[in-house]
C-alpha cells in the first residue's frame, strides 16, 4: 500500500512535471513568437518610413528645380542636388528592406526607372533654364510629360503604402492574438502552481520560484510590446496626418487660404495642447497671429521680433518649467506648465514661428520634440512656395512702374468683363487716360521724373476707383480703366473726378516742383457704343484723341453717331 502512494505520488509529481514542463515550452514560444511578430511590426514601419522619405525626396528634388527655374537662383539647386543624390540610395534601402515580399521587389523594379526617368526629365529641365533660359524652360517643362511619370510613381508608392499597411494590421492581429495565448498561458501555469504548491513546497520550491521569475518576464515583455505597438501606431497616425497637411497646403493657391486651414490641420498632430502661428511681416518688424487653438493660446495677436527667443536664436526654443525668466516675452500670464516655439524657416529666411504650449508635464517627449520641427519644416516650405508663387504672378499682371495692371491683363479682363456684362445686361464703362504734353516732363526733367509722375498718377488712380474695377497702364503715358455696372454718365463722372484730382496733383523731383499735370480722357459704354470690347475701347481712344484735339485737360463722351462706321469691317 505503501509503495502504491509513493508511486502514485511519483506518478504525480511526473505528470505535473510534465505538464509544467508543455506550459514552459508553451510560453517559451509564445514569447518568441511575441518577439518575432514585434520586429516584423518594427521592420515594416521602417519600410513605411523609408517610402515616405523618398517621396519626401522627390517633393524636394522637384521644389528645387522648381524655384531654379522660376528664379535662376543657384541656392534652390541645394536641395535639389541633395535630394536627387539621395533618392537612388533610398531606393536601394527600400530594395533590401522589402527583399522578403516578391511584390514590393517587382514593383520598386518597376519604379527605379520611372524614377530615374523622372530624374532626367528635370535634369532636362534644368539644363533648358541654365543654357537657353526661362521662357524654353517653360517651353520644355510644357513639352514633357513629368506629370504622367510622377502620378505612376505616386501609384506605385500608393501600392507600396497599402501592401505594407495590410502586412502592419496582419502582424498587428497576429501580435495580439500570440499576446492573448501568452496571457492565456501565464493563467493556466498560474493556475497549477497554485494547485501543487501545497503538495510540492519542498521538493518543487525551486522550481516554483523559477516559473515566477517567468511570469514576470513575461508580464514585462507583454507590456514592452503593447507599448511598442501604441507608439507604432501613434507614428503612423502622425505620418498619416503629416501627409494631409503637406497635401492640403499644397493645394493651396493663395496664403490666405492656407492660414484659413492650417490650424485644423495641425490641430490633430497634438491633442490636448494649444498653438497658434504666427507670420514675420514684410518690414520685419512684427509678427502677427494667423491662425490659433486652444485654451492656452490666448497670446498677444503680434508682437515684437526680438521677444521671441526662437525668432532671435534661428532654431526651437523649449521651456519645461512656465515659472522660469527664461521664458519668450511675448508670453502673457497665465503662464503654460510647457511651451515651445519652432522657428518658420524656408530658405535660410525666418517667415514666422510655431508655438505650441501644454498643461500636462510629460505632453513634450523626444518624439513630440521632433515632431514639432518636421510639421514647422513642413509649414515653412508650403508658405514660402506660396509667397513665391503670389509674387511671380503679380509680377506677371503687374506693371513694375505705376503698379497697375499690365496691358496683357487688361485684354484678358476686357474680354471676361464684356461677356459678364452681356450675361447680366449690364453696362461696362472703359475710360481711356494720357498723361497731357509728358514728354515735356521728360525733355524737361529727365525720364526719372516722367517716372515719378506716372507713379504718383497710378497711385493716385488705385486710390479713386472701386475695388471691383480695373486700372491698367495700356502704353506709356496712357492709361485705361474698366468700371463694371458702370453707367455712361457714372463713367463720365468718375473720369471728371479722376482729371480733377490728377490737376490739383503736386509732385517733386529732387525737391524741385514738376510743375502742374493735367489728363485728357476718352470715355465710352458697352454695348452703347460697340458691339465688343475692341469697339468700344476704339470709340473710347478717339474720345480720347477728340479731347487732345479740343485743348486736352478735359473729358471727352464718345460720339454714338460714329457707332456704326467703327464697327463696320471698312472702319479700319
Amino acid at each position: 500500500m505503501k509503495w502504491s502512494i509513493e508511486k502514485s505520488i511519483t506518478g504525480g509529481f511526473g505528470i505535473a512535471l510534465l505538464v509544467l514542463s508543455l506550459i514552459g515550452g508553451l510560453g517559451y514560444r509564445n514569447i518568441t513568437q511575441l518577439v518575432v511578430t514585434a520586429n516584423w511590426v518594427n521592420h515594416t514601419y521602417r519600410v513605411l518610413e523609408a517610402q515616405e522619405v523618398l517621396l519626401f525626396h522627390i517633393a524636394n528634388a522637384e521644389a528645387g528645380q522648381r524655384g531654379y527655374v522660376i528664379t535662376g537662383q543657384e541656392e534652390y539647386l541645394e536641395p535639389y542636388y541633395i535630394s536627387t543624390n539621395t533618392i537612388n540610395d533610398q531606393v536601394d534601402t527600400l530594395q533590401r528592406l522589402t527583399a522578403d515580399n516578391p511584390r514590393q521587389q517587382q514593383r520598386l523594379n518597376t519604379l527605379r526607372p520611372l524614377l530615374q526617368q523622372r530624374l532626367d526629365k528635370l535634369q532636362a529641365v534644368l539644363d533648358t533654364r541654365q543654357e537657353q533660359g526661362f521662357t524654353a524652360a517653360q517651353q520644355a517643362i510644357r513639352e514633357a510629360r513629368g506629370r504622367q511619370v510622377m502620378d505612376a510613381i505616386r501609384r506605385l508608392m500608393d501600392e507600396m503604402t497599402t501592401e505594407e499597411n495590410r502586412l502592419l494590421q496582419q502582424r498587428s492581429h497576429q501580435a495580439e492574438l500570440a499576446t492573448r495565448n501568452t496571457t492565456l498561458v501565464v493563467a493556466i501555469s498560474g493556475f497549477l502552481a497554485a494547485v501543487l504548491l501545497p503538495i510540492a513546497a519542498i521538493t518543487l520550491n525551486r522550481d516554483i520560484r523559477r516559473r515566477k521569475t517567468v511570469e514576470l518576464a513575461l508580464q514585462e515583455s507583454e507590456t514592452k510590446l503593447k507599448g511598442w505597438v501604441g507608439e507604432l501606431e501613434q507614428r503612423s497616425r502622425e505620418i498619416a496626418l503629416l501627409g494631409e497637411l503637406s497635401d492640403v497646403l499644397q493645394a493651396c493657391f493663395t496664403l490666405g487660404e492656407a492660414y484659413a486651414v492650417v490650424a485644423e490641420l495641425v490641430q490633430p498632430l497634438f491633442p490636448g495642447m494649444s498653438g497658434a502661428i504666427y507670420i514675420t511681416s514684410e518690414s520685419r518688424n512684427l509678427v502677427e497671429a494667423i491662425a490659433s487653438w486652444g485654451p492656452l493660446s490666448l497670446q498677444p495677436i503680434m508682437f515684437d521680433p526680438t521677444d521671441c527667443w526662437a525668432l532671435r536664436r534661428g532654431r526651437a526654443y523649449f521651456i519645461d518649467n512656465g515659472d522660469s525668466s527664461l521664458r519668450c516675452q511675448h508670453l502673457q500670464a497665465p503662464w503654460p506648465t510647457q511651451y515651445c516655439c519652432i522657428p518658420l524657416m524656408a530658405q535660410g529666411d525666418a517667415l514666422g514661428t510655431l508655438y505650441l504650449a501644454a498643461s500636462n508635464k510629460d505632453d513634450f517627449t523626444p518624439t513630440k520634440r521632433l515632431l514639432t520641427g518636421t510639421v514647422a519644416e513642413h509649414i515653412a516650405l508650403a508658405f514660402a512656395n506660396l509667397k513665391l508663387r503670389e509674387s511671380l504672378r503679380n509680377q506677371s499682371i503687374r506693371d513694375p512702374l505705376t503698379n497697375l495692371f499690365n496691358r496683357r491683363y487688361m485684354e484678358e479682363s476686357l474680354e471676361r468683363e464684356v461677356r459678364r456684362a452681356e450675361r447680366n445686361r449690364q453696362p461696362l464703362g472703359i475710360v481711356m487716360l494720357d498723361i497731357d504734353h509728358f514728354k515735356r516732363f521728360n525733355d524737361t526733367f529727365g525720364h526719372e521724373a516722367g517716372d515719378a509722375v506716372l507713379r504718383e498718377v497710378g497711385l493716385l488712380i488705385r486710390n479713386s476707383i472701386r475695388a471691383s474695377d480695373i486700372a491698367c497702364r495700356y502704353g506709356g503715358e496712357e492709361l485705361m480703366l474698366l468700371l463694371p455696372d458702370a453707367s455712361l454718365e457714372a463713367t463720365r463722372q468718375r473720369a471728371e473726378h479722376i482729371r480733377e484730382a490728377v490737376s490739383h496733383l503736386s509732385v517733386h523731383y529732387h525737391r524741385q516742383a514738376l510743375g502742374m499735370i493735367t489728363l485728357s480722357a476718352g470715355v465710352a459704354s458697352y454695348p452703347l457704343h460697340g458691339p465688343t470690347g475692341e469697339a468700344v475701347t476704339r470709340m473710347a481712344d478717339t474720345a480720347l484723341y477728340r479731347a487732345k484735339a479740343a485743348g486736352r485737360d478735359r473729358v471727352m463722351v464718345a460720339d454714338e453717331t460714329l457707332v456704326a462706321s467703327s464697327a463696320s469691317p471698312d472702319a479700319e
